[in-house]
């Protein structure tokens, strides 16, 4: 059955790709014209969808969050999630195809955004469209939701949703952003996630009298090293549910404070990127990091100033999750002929806000691993195979 939508769910997919939805933080407009042309579509398959809509605002740009409903009148909704932004294209000369065209080669469809999370959204889509359809075939009602901002954190997408809108204990999520090729790994938990920016001041200098200045740059190398290094011997635990087993933490940007080689900087900045376990606290590691910048502050009298970017504690399913992740390895079982595995990932996904609030939250799809990479696509027949999945779990999913 689910053959006979390919050909609409092609141009469907073809035309969301075509427009843009770089999400602001990497130089673009955001979704809200996808949004709207999503929006336009979906309704005009049902009048019994029920829609809501939550428009974030940020520097002057409506950041849409769509909400759509098909209500049988069935105890639980099942939500499937997905994220309109993307990442920006990158180099245009490592692409073989446009990267905002949706061009068709054989099974896979190439494009920003295809996989991540264009995949996830049309598989989705198809999963209600099919219900449109049949709507005798329902034990569950069906929900899509589809949000902004997933590549910046999330302020202006599901975090506004949560802070908007109340759901409850009836209400399951599957977040289709996350994958392997063939299915096997259900992504229940996600480690906490903490960006931090680094400010080191020195005192600014010509570069033929070191001795009249403090060069910031090599005091942010040293600052950099002890973080690194504290926090690797202090948080070494091993969780084997996670696919890298351990808390990561790594410097990653810099911002230098000259742009004249003959200059002694006065002043650097510098990122951490951290991926914690459950078994530690993100604001125990936080603690941590303050007392190391206080003691180098001390010894070398450099002033240090922390800025948390971005701070969320790990995510997990509590037991009210358990039968729905039963039910979903079940159904993968019978379909695919696998037996799917539990895994903690830590990337980040809509997932976790879901999870932190206290609902059950799936994140799972088939998905070869080309998100954020030149000459990314997806499969047309994951996306048709994964809806396929989300149909039966609509179907046999029994709370």
């Amino acid at each position: 059955m689910i053959e006979n939508y390919r050909n609409e769910f092609i141009e469907l997919y073809k035309k969301m790709l075509s427009i843009k939805a770089v999400n602001p933080s990497g130089g673009g407009n955001g979704e809200y014209e996808r949004a709207n042309f999503l929006k336009n579509v979906i309704l005009s398959w049902s009048k019994d969808l029920k829609f809501e809509e939550y428009i974030a605002e940020s520097n002057g740009l409506k950041r849409p969050n769509l909400l759509f409903l098909l209500d049988s009148g069935k105890r639980n909704n099942i939500w499937f999630v997905g994220h309109m932004d993307t990442v920006s294209e990158g180099d245009l000369s490592l692409w073989k195809y446009p990267p905002f065209e949706g061009t068709v080669v054989g099974d896979q469809i190439y494009g920003r955004g295809s996989c991540d999370n264009g995949q996830g959204i049309m598989s989705s889509l198809l999963a209600l469209r099919y219900f449109i359809d049949h709507p005798k075939e329902m034990e569950n009602n069906i929900g899509v939701i589809l949000v902004s901002d997933e590549e910046a954190g999330s302020k202006f997408g599901i975090q506004f949703v949560l802070s908007k809108r109340k759901f409850g204990e009836n209400d399951f999520f599957v977040v289709p952003d996350f994958g392997t090729p063939d299915g096997s790994e259900i992504e229940v938990a996600e480690k906490g996630i903490m960006w931090i920016k680094f400010n080191v001041e020195g005192i600014q200098c010509h570069g033929s009298t070191p001795n009249k200045g403090k060069n910031a740059h090599r005091l942010a190398r040293e600052l950099e090293r002890r973080i690194d290094v504290t926090l690797h011997k202090k948080f070494n635990d091993i969780d084997k549910l996670f696919t890298v087993p351990y808390s990561t933490f790594e410097p990653t940007k810099v911002e230098p404070g000259t742009s004249s080689i003959n200059i002694i900087p006065g002043k650097e900045a510098f990122y951490f990127d951290m991926r914690i376990i459950p078994r530690y606290k993100v604001s125990e590691v936080y603690e941590e990091i303050k007392r190391v910048c206080d003691e180098f502050s001390r010894e070398f009298d450099a002033p240090t100033k922390i800025e948390i970017v971005q701070m969320e504690d790990p995510s997990f399913n509590g037991p009210q999750g358990k039968k729905f992740v039963e039910t979903l390895k079940i159904i993968i079982k019978e379909k695919r002929g696998i037996e799917p595995k539990e895994i903690g990932i830590g990337g980040g996904t809509c997932g976790a806000f879901f999870r932190k609030a206290g609902y059950p939250t799936i994140v799972w799809g088939t998905l070869d691993e080309v998100e954020h990479m030149p000459n990314e696509y997806a499969k047309i027949t994951n996306m048709e195979k994964d809806a396929e999945v989300f149909i039966e779990l609509v179907k046999k999913f029994d709370h």
